[in-house]
């Protein structure tokens, strides 16, 4: 337990001194939030089912934080520690694994957690947006979610080459998971040869669930995005144990 809290003590002090990370993970969301609620407000649309703007993209922006860890910022954290030698130093010491993992999933679990609290302050107190479902509904959604993208990040860790390759290829994969994600091109306004692309990214049921939730929506008529949800957070558990490299 001591290893554990001084290991997330320091690869707290790391993050905070990777300002562009910081940004991504923190700053990024909230301030989408607070551009796109300017340029267009939160009055009540027909297109959004009689619901604002903010309050309709707001559970993508917080898709978001969870996609940006999972496909780019922790594989290049881990991928650019393995490549300076600082991982190979912590293997020379007592500090087993599962240790290391769970440390710096903490870590990013939390700056993660912070981004999403911010976009959802800033919709909230700056243009009124209110989840027509109980706070815990759209909290287990965001749990769910950040659990799955996590594992997602270390399983992508053990299959990128490199932390430039990470970041170019994390860029695409995160892009493409936006656009395919339903989030800010809903369903019902693209065909269905797209429809089908969208239903094989994972990004796509996280925002599904999101969405239902800030709604209100039942647990039950988002099964399939729960059972994705979970065998994703189970497979990438799964790779990321087995291929975890403690060097190059």
């Amino acid at each position: 337990m001591r290893a554990y809290k001084t290991l997330t003590v320091m690869l707290i002090r790391s993050s905070l001194r990777d300002p562009i990370g910081l940004f991504f993970s923190i700053v990024f969301a909230p301030l989408l939030v607070a551009i796109l609620g300017a340029v267009f407000g939160n009055d009540p649309m027909p297109q959004f089912g009689n619901r604002g703007f903010v309050d309709a993209i707001l559970p993508a922006c917080v898709a978001m934080v969870m996609g940006m860890t999972g496909f780019i910022l922790l594989p290049v954290n881990q991928l650019q520690a393995r490549e300076s030698g600082a991982l190979g130093r912590l293997r020379a010491t007592p500090l087993s694994p599962q240790t290391l993992v769970a440390a710096d999933l903490t870590v990013n679990a939390v700056i993660s957690l912070v981004g999403v609290i911010l976009a959802l302050l800033v919709g909230s107190l700056g243009f009124g947006a209110t989840p027509s479902g109980s706070a815990v509904g759209v909290l287990g959604a965001v749990v769910l979610g950040l659990t799955a993208f996590l594992t997602l990040g270390y399983a992508l860790a053990a299959i990128y080459p490199g932390p430039k390759a990470a970041n170019g290829i994390g860029n695409g994969l995160f892009l493409t998971s936006i656009l395919t994600s339903g989030a800010f091109i809903p369903t019902a306004d693209v065909p269905a040869s797209l429809e089908r692309i969208q239903k094989a990214s994972p990004s796509y049921y996280l925002s599904e669930l999101l969405r239902g939730q800030w709604t209100g929506q039942p647990w039950s008529q988002y099964t399939t995005a729960v059972a994705v949800l979970m065998v994703m957070t189970v497979v990438c558990a799964a790779l990321g144990a087995r291929l975890f490299k403690w060097g190059v």
